[in-house]
């Protein structure tokens, strides 16, 4: 008889997908925080309360770029979901290699072009990636997570943590470590953002494109995949 291929890839394959886009949105929004006016491309509570602060402070032509980076965003989830529906339905691995394909082909035009774009066009384009990102992966431990919204995350753990220890909840406590998980990942991307930031022999663009091909790359790999049913 036959293995019956499955093509699927195993659990743990969405979660480094996950975590990995995780830790791209803290190296991305630290740097364009730092160096591209105060402009968050995933954090969008953030992005927007700067957004409105400088509004109020500074008048629109300070504020209109987050709401730019905004709009990206939006546009970002509505094609990562478009996509996802109609793209390869029936092999969940070739689908996901042409999401990852088109993740990182973005990331490299952006850093090739990036020279030429004006810092709203920049964090619009950023924006646009970011929102196709945390839409395509987001599953950590088979559950999905709001990766890129620390906020709800952080009253999320709170309250998973509250159910594990005092209602000795077992899926509480693998809720848990599934958002401690994420919210590490995010603020040491953060870090490295800001490392990154200043070195300027590194193109914090670039590291992210070649980080995001090692992720595609992963997805060839036999480990990757989930055992043939025999």
């Amino acid at each position: 008889m036959e293995p019956v291929v499955t093509k699927q890839f195993r659990p743990l394959t969405a979660t480094i997908l996950a975590l990995g886009a995780t830790l791209v949105m803290g190296i991305v929004d630290a740097d364009t925080f730092l160096k591209h006016g105060e402009a968050f491309v995933s954090a969008q509570t953030g992005n927007l309360v700067v957004g409105v602060v400088k509004l109020v402070t500074a008048g629109w032509q300070a504020a209109w770029t987050n709401g730019f980076v905004w709009v990206g965003y939006f546009i970002g989830c509505l094609v990562a979901q478009g996509l996802s529906e109609r793209m390869s339905q029936g092999n969940p691995r070739r689908q996901m290699r042409w999401l990852m394909v088109i993740d990182v082909v973005a990331y490299a035009a952006i850093a090739l072009f990036q020279q030429a774009l004006a810092d709203p066009w920049l964090l619009f384009l950023l924006g646009i990636v970011a929102g196709y990102e945390l839409t395509t992966f987001r599953q950590v431990g088979g559950v999905a997570i709001n990766n890129g919204v620390m906020t709800g995350n952080t009253k999320n753990l709170a309250t998973s943590f509250y159910r594990a220890v005092f209602d000795h909840d077992r899926v509480a406590r693998h809720r848990f470590v599934q958002l401690i998980s994420v919210l590490i990942t995010f603020l040491a991307g953060c870090a490295l953002g800001v490392w990154l930031a200043n070195l300027a022999i590194l193109d914090v663009l670039w590291v992210v494109c070649g980080f995001k091909l090692l992720l595609l790359c992963w997805l060839f790999v036999p480990a990757a995949m989930e055992k043939p049913i025999v």
